[in-house]
């Protein structure tokens, strides 16, 4: 008969076993996972050092300046389209206060009354709550 001490560490033994196969599994598992994620990492990268190459090509100044010159019909401007200093409109009167001079010369038109809120009291002085 197998005495108990010797059964315990058997026992002991195997579940042991068990848990650093386990653990290997997960840990092979977690490396695959990483090894993954690196890929990908790396992936992102490149595409992001092919989307900065096109972006600089695309904004260099001279090919701007091409397609500028092609799909638009910009040109300097010339002194007549501007507005002259006739049709610049007058200054209000100084005389005049300058809500008078703003004013609209027919009646108000009607608008709904607006909903009063009742203000509350300031607190008394040194009032904070607490007692």
């Amino acid at each position: 008969m197998i005495r108990p001490a010797t059964l315990f560490w058997i026992v002991l033994a195997g579940c042991v076993g068990y848990g650093l196969y386990h653990l290997k599994n997960e840990v092979q598992a977690q490396e695959d996972e990483l090894f993954r994620v690196n890929r990908t990492i790396l992936a992102e990268q490149e595409a992001i050092h092919v989307l900065r190459a096109e972006w600089s090509y695309l904004n260099q100044p001279a090919r701007l300046q091409a397609l500028a010159a092609r799909h638009l019909d910009l040109a300097p401007t010339k002194p007549g389209q501007l507005g002259t200093i006739a049709a610049l409109p007058l200054p209000h009167d100084a005389s005049a206060p300058p809500a008078l001079a703003a004013a609209p010369a027919g009646p108000a038109p009607s608008r709904p009354a607006a909903p009063r809120v009742a203000a509350a009291a300031p607190p008394a002085r040194g009032a904070r709550g607490v007692n």
